[in-house]
């Protein structure tokens, strides 16, 4: 089963087979932005 909506992700061979990679893979980069941002503020609070 191939998605439309799969081009719009860089790994659209592995979307082809597992559609719900491409939303994971979003939400998990959101994820890991404002993790890393927070754990930026948190040290610099802690530092200061």
């Amino acid at each position: 089963m191939k998605l439309k909506n799969c081009k719009l992700c860089r790994y659209s061979k592995i979307c082809n087979d597992l559609p719900g990679i491409c939303i994971v893979a979003q939400y998990a980069a959101v994820a890991v932005l404002i993790g890393a941002l927070g754990f930026l503020f948190v040290t610099q609070e802690l530092l200061s």
